[in-house]
C-alpha cells in the first residue's frame, strides 16, 4: 500500500475574474483539513503558499495545537496538526516527498470543473492505493480553482464532486473530507 499525501495549494489560483493570483490562507482549511487528513491516514499534509507572512500564520495554527498547554488537551487537534508541515511552492513539496519515499509521487489534482486529460476515478485511485507502493499525493485548489497550467502537470485529474449538480461550489475543507473518504473510507 502506498502512503497518500495531500496539499492545499494557495498559488497558482484562479480568482473570479480568471487572474492567476496567490489566495489567502484561512485556519479553519488548514485545522479542519488536518483532522480529516489524519483520520483517513494520510501521512503529511501540506499547506503550500508563496506567501511569507501566510506561511507564519500557518506555523502559528500548528504551533498552537502542537505545542504548550494545547498539545495536551484531550481533544487530540494537536495529534492532527502534527502531520501539517508548510511549503513555499509545489516543487518543495514533491522534494519532501520524493527524499521520504524514495520515488516521486503520483499526483493528482482535483477541481470542481470536468477538465484536463488523464483523468482517474476515486475507485481506480482507491485500487492504486491499495495495489501500489507509489505515494500518492493529490492536490486541492483554493479560490476558484487551480490554473489549468498546473493541473496539466498532475499525472490524473479526479472527476469534480457532483458534477451534474446546478451548484457545485463546496468548502475545500468538505471536498478534501469527501475525496479522502471516497479514496481511503470503508467500502
Amino acid at each position: 500500500m502506498g502512503n497518500l499525501y495531500v496539499g492545499l495549494l494557495h498559488f497558482p489560483m484562479r480568482n473570479r475574474c480568471g487572474e492567476i493570483v496567490a489566495t489567502a490562507l484561512t485556519s479553519m482549511d488548514v485545522h479542519d483539513i488536518a483532522r480529516s487528513a489524519r483520520t483517513y491516514g494520510v501521512a503529511r499534509y501540506f499547506v503550500v503558499t508563496p506567501l511569507p507572512t501566510q506561511r507564519e500564520i500557518a506555523w502559528r495554527i500548528r504551533g498552537f495545537w502542537t505545542e504548550g498547554e494545547r498539545a495536551t488537551e484531550k481533544s487530540r487537534r494537536g495529534e492532527a496538526l502534527e502531520i501539517v508541515w508548510v511549503a513555499s511552492d509545489l516543487e518543495e513539496t514533491l522534494d519532501w516527498i520524493t527524499e521520504a519515499e524514495g520515488e516521486s509521487p503520483f499526483l493528482v489534482a482535483t477541481s470542481a470543473r470536468t477538465q484536463g486529460a488523464g483523468p482517474i476515478s476515486y475507485g481506480d485511485l482507491k485500487e492504486k492505493l491499495c495495489r501500489e507502493k507509489r505515494p500518492v499525493y493529490i492536490l486541492f485548489g483554493t479560490g476558484w480553482g487551480m490554473a489549468e497550467e498546473l493541473i496539466e502537470t498532475c499525472d490524473a485529474i479526479l472527476p469534480p464532486l457532483m458534477a451534474s449538480s446546478d451548484f457545485n461550489h463546496l468548502s475545500v475543507r468538505a471536498a478534501a473530507a469527501i475525496v479522502l473518504d471516497r479514496v481511503r473510507g470503508e467500502d
